[in-house]
């Protein structure tokens, strides 16, 4: 019976574990392959015809240039929402499958990149409960306002953040929890500079 339950806990461990890497994973490949298309669509559009009239060309070149900015806005406000929900997902996981209570705002500080997944899932409550839009008002708001620097009225689309490197952030920050209730050492530490990485 014991070698059973040791068994299930390694079988927990290692499921929480691969759920990590999976989610931040197919968040890194959706954004990249989405960006890359986007970008591709913008670089390979027609956005002048001679033989149409200046009104039929300003028609389209408006309309294009409005929907590519609202592709993009989708994918980053997506991207920025997957991050934070990932991480309240390895939370769930934690405590659902390997009995570990783990609270981000209290027991979080001390990992790798937590300033980071911090900013992250204020900039996800803003999107969740602003549209986006930086203004006081909101706990989350405020934090981005007064302790982050953040100018009023910004609008996250705008921020120019980067997302990869936020989705890099956030696996070494979920492992370096993940590792932490764990007896062997994080092997993601041995990634050289990774600390050094922003």
């Amino acid at each position: 019976m014991i070698l059973n339950d040791r068994f299930w806990d390694f079988n927990n461990s290692a499921t929480v574990h691969f759920s990590i890497i999976h989610r931040l994973g197919g968040l890194l490949l959706m954004y990249t392959a989405t960006k890359d298309k986007i970008d591709k669509f913008h670089h390979e559009i027609q956005w002048y015809n001679k033989d149409d009239s200046r009104r039929l060309n300003k028609d389209r070149m408006k309309e294009t240039s409005r929907m590519l900015s609202g592709y993009r806005q989708n994918l980053n406000e997506l991207v920025i929402i997957g991050i934070a929900k990932s991480i309240e997902d390895l939370i769930y996981d934690l405590k659902e499958d390997l009995k570990q209570e783990v609270d981000f705002w209290k027991d979080c500080e001390g990992f790798l990149f937590y300033d980071e997944m911090k900013t992250l899932r204020n900039l996800n409550n803003c999107i969740k409960h602003s549209k986006g839009i930086i203004k006081r008002g909101q706990k989350s708001n405020n934090y981005l306002l007064d302790v982050k620097g953040f100018k009023e009225d910004s609008v996250i689309n705008d921020l120019n953040l980067d997302l990869e490197e936020f989705i890099i952030q956030s696996f070494m920050f979920q492992m370096e929890i993940f590792w932490s209730k764990d007896l062997r050492d994080n092997p993601f530490k041995k990634i050289e500079n990774y600390r050094e990485r922003v």
